[in-house]
């Protein structure tokens, strides 16, 4: 009896969770669904532009502590170049030592009684 009583109400809930919702669907407009993304840019494209654009009045800038031909972000030309040097540290480096490289060299047989 109380599986009879739980039947019913979990077919309902079934039934109205294949049902489909016009009004929802309908609320998402057609941009929304095909967004535009913006399109790629060199870094220098952008130093450029973000050094000709005017700032908006009250902003903190990095332009300001730039001067007359500096990077108008001297603190992203620092991480960048302490990243490419951590890069070619890591190329230099081996990551694994000549033993263990030989190890995983080696052949490994297995038994087929061991599988």
């Amino acid at each position: 009896m109380t599986n009879r009583r739980l039947a019913v109400p979990l077919t309902a809930l079934l039934v109205a969770g294949c049902a489909s919702f016009p009004q929802v669907d309908a609320a998402v407009s057609a941009d929304a669904l095909e967004p535009g993304y913006p399109a790629l840019m060199p870094v220098g494209d952008l130093r450029a532009a973000a050094a000709a654009r005017a700032p908006s009045p009250g902003a903190t800038t990095l332009l300001a502590d730039a001067g007359a031909g500096g990077s108008p972000a001297p603190e992203i030309d620092a991480r960048a170049a302490r990243l490419k040097a951590r890069a070619a540290r890591l190329r230099d480096e081996a990551v694994i030592d000549a033993a263990a490289r030989e190890r995983l060299s080696e052949t490994v047989e297995i038994d087929e009684q061991d599988i």
